[in-house]
Order: structure tokens, then C-alpha cells, then sequence
């Protein structure tokens, strides 16, 4: 499948990620270290600190008390910070999607060498 129809990539670009998604170790490596920041972030892990400000859910409710939040905003921030992750996720799994057209570049020569 090519996910470039619109040339919305480069060619090195396509070939670049081509690259990437075939290193599976990489490419887990960078979906784990962009995802569990968002999904851990706050959250009580080996010598952590514990700050529940620091924690998207919790630090929104902190505002109550001087700021009060209805819970139905509340519940639309929680929603909107799910979408934001769940979309993070789904660009991360559409790189694999994103592929040359089979056809591959002229590999330009340099006589001088």
C-alpha cells in the first residue's frame, strides 16, 4: 500500500521511514519512549517522587478548590487528552503503511570517485 498517492512525502522521506519501520527494535524503541511518557506520565514508578500535579487527571481536579470545575468538564478534558494519545498511537502504527511505490530511485553516480 502506498500511503504517499498525494506526495505529501518526499521520496528520501518515504525511503527514510521505510528504513525506520523495518528496524523493529528502533521502531518499538521510539513508539515506547513516545507513548509511556504520555501514558505513565505522573504515575507511581521505581524511585519516583510522588506529585499528583504532575499527573494530567489529577492535576485538573487539583484546580477545584479555587477554580471549581464542573465534573462534565472534567470528563470532556479526560476524553480530549485520550484522543490526543490514542491519535499519537495510531500515527506511530500508520508509519508502517507509508511505503515506496516498488520502484526504486536512480542512484546517482559520481564519476569523480
Amino acid at each position: 500500500m502506498n500511503n504517499n498517492t498525494n506526495g505529501q512525502y518526499t521520496d528520501l522521506e518515504v525511503n527514510k521511514i521505510e528504513q525506520f519501520v523495518a528496524d523493529e527494535a528502533m521502531f518499538n524503541a521510539v513508539r515506547k519512549v513516545l507513548l509511556s511518557g504520555i501514558y505513565t506520565h505522573g504515575t507511581v514508578q521505581h524511585n519516583f517522587t510522588p506529585d499528583p500535579l504532575q499527573n494530567g487527571a489529577f492535576s485538573l481536579v487539583s484546580l477545584a478548590p479555587t477554580n471549581p470545575i464542573p465534573d462534565e468538564i472534567i470528563g470532556q478534558q479526560l476524553r480530549a487528552q485520550w484522543s490526543g494519545v490514542n491519535a499519537l498511537k495510531n500515527a506511530l502504527d500508520n508509519l508502517k503503511n507509508i511505503k515506496s511505490n516498488g520502484v526504486p530511485s536512480p542512484i546517482e553516480i559520481n564519476e569523480a570517485i
